[in-house]
């Protein structure tokens, strides 16, 4: 099961975990094309000043619901 997770992409965690792009995104305060961007692997968070830190904010939060399961692009 957990490597069954781990297989999945980002985006197929995200909905498996039952949220929504639009009111997680303005649950956390980004654009909802910000968190599909991300989710689809275009913004990575490794250019803090594209978007204001935006993609940076949500990955973060990302994390902390366990959908993101890799390091911080960030801190690599």
């Amino acid at each position: 099961m957990a490597s069954e997770f781990k297989d999945m992409s980002l985006k197929e965690r995200f909905n498996k975990r039952g949220f929504g792009v639009t009111s997680y995104a303005r649950a956390y305060g980004v654009g909802h094309s910000i968190l599909s961007l991300v989710l689809s692997g275009v913004y990575n968070g490794r250019n803090s000043s594209v978007n204001g830190g935006a993609t940076r904010r949500i990955i973060a939060q990302l994390k902390k619901d366990k959908i993101w399961i890799e390091k911080l692009p960030w801190e690599v």
